[in-house]
């Protein structure tokens, strides 16, 4: 057998030990930051030939599944269910080597329905889920591994009993039910922890994983495949080149090696400005920026010290977590780990110094240069709401239904009062003189963000 997707050695520290928590039946939390190639390591998970290669004895026995929530229409039990059994429905092109049957691929497609047919019935839609997982556990000794990708809006989105029921799942078919949850920041980080998340979140803490740019194999073998595509000639100084400059990171690696050809660069990556230079292509800068967004502003903050050579003490537990991403060097020094990213850092706004600002990806709110407390799930829901309609006044009933949204009626006046209360505590700096969150008389509040 012959690997189908990338070389034999692709990742192998990461892919031997995944396959290592697989076979004892354990869960973990994985941390990619943007672009860094998580796609390519799914597939090369995927591969048969890789399964082969580290299941062993186990291979044909394990089932493994992605489900990339990126492409979920919301966040109810219902359509998160709905995409994993989509997943499980599509095994039936590797399932003689599964050893599932036909009959085995309808019955989950027939549960399936019934699950979409159940609509807000939750206990209808648990039932028929657990039955489709029942249709591959129930009479055999298989195992079911769930790669979660982009699975950081589910942690924070969904409701408390999804995470609960996860567990409960994990718990009935012990050690042969294994969760591996990407994300783009470590969960902790996403969300003060209910107890439905906090039980599913105990099963994936004893195994942290931060995937990081490439190594230098894995680097070259994706500079010779973009080169090949578009017909590009690789000399050994300009591999070199890029993956000095890119630092291994699979975007920048593409970005950067057609930018190099198509400005004429190729010659001139160890010149000094050559990642100046690079900034000004379209591509790289994207590159850049897409990466930069998706971090924190706590992150944002300790990097932009780092590369404007700010001389302050840097929060510890930020500079660990850069670690663990690949961002920052594992030594003390804590180097950036592309000099282009450096020089984009180098450039930003310290956004988190405005009057109020929001930072969508960590959920967290900064007022006057200072994180707040974070707020509960209705507080979020209700501020983003405000938030997204900065300026303008929204109505209470508007309100009503973005923190109670799913209230079949009832949820009075006096609760957006006391709710919106709560929030303001939080984010104003004198709430009985409020700057930010104003109340409009018999209309609803209006938020200002300047």
């Amino acid at each position: 057998m012959t690997p189908t997707t990338q070389r034999p050695g692709f990742r192998q520290t990461e892919t031997k030990m995944l396959f290592k928590w697989m076979q004892a039946g354990e869960s973990a939390s994985i941390i990619g930051i943007s672009g860094v190639g998580k796609s390519n390591l799914f597939n090369h998970i995927r591969d048969p030939y890789t399964q082969a290669h580290y299941l062993g004895g186990l291979d044909g026995r394990t089932i493994i599944v992605r489900a990339n929530f990126h492409y979920i229409p919301d966040f109810s039990d219902r359509s998160i269910y709905s995409l994993i059994l989509e997943q499980l429905e599509m095994l039936d092109a590797d399932a003689e080597r599964l050893g599932l049957t036909t009959a085995d691929i309808d019955k989950i497609g027939q549960y399936h329905e019934q699950l979409l047919d159940a609509k807000d019935d939750i206990l209808k839609v648990q039932r028929y889920f657990k039955l489709a997982l029942r249709v591959l556990l129930g009479q055999s000794d298989r195992r079911l591994v769930f790669l979660f990708d982009q699975f950081d809006d589910v942690y924070q989105l969904a409701e408390e009993r999804l995470f609960a029921n996860l567990r409960g799942l994990r718990e009935a078919y012990k050690y042969r039910i294994s969760y591996l949850v990407f994300t783009r920041d470590m969960m902790p980080n996403l969300l003060d922890l209910d107890a439905g998340r906090e039980e599913f979140y105990e099963l994936l803490a004893s195994n942290i994983m931060g995937l990081k740019p490439y190594a230098k194999g894995d680097a070259m073998s994706v500079l010779e495949r973009v080169s090949g595509r578009n017909k590009i000639t690789l000399t050994s100084e300009l591999r070199e080149g890029l993956y000095t400059l890119a630092g291994g990171h699979a975007g920048l690696l593409r970005a950067t090696l057609l930018a190099t050809t198509q400005s004429e660069l190729a010659d001139k990556l160890q010149q000094k400005g050559t990642a100046v230079r690079l900034l000004k292509s379209p591509g790289v800068e994207m590159e850049c920026d897409k990466l930069w967004r998706s971090l924190s502003a706590h992150e944002q903050r300790v990097l932009l010290a780092k590369a404007q050579g700010i001389n302050t003490t840097l929060e510890a537990a930020i500079v660990t977590q850069l670690k663990i991403k690949g961002i920052l060097s594992e030594d003390e020094t804590a180097v950036i780990f592309s000099p282009i990213f450096q020089q984009f850092i180098a450039t930003q706004n310290a956004l988190w110094e405005r009057p109020l600002f929001f930072d969508e990806p960590s959920r967290q709110i900064w007022v006057q240069g200072d994180p707040v407390p974070r707020l509960t799930q209705l507080e979020y829901r209700l501020f983003q709401q405000l938030y997204h309609q900065a300026g303008e006044v929204v109505e209470k009933d508007e309100l009503i239904t973005a923190g109670w949204p799913n209230a079949q009626g009832g949820v009075s006046d006096e609760a957006l009062i006391a709710a919106i209360a709560r929030l303001r505590k939080k984010i104003e700096p004198d709430p009985k003189n409020p700057k930010f969150l104003a109340n409009v008389h018999n209309q609803g509040y209006t938020l200002q963000i300047e």
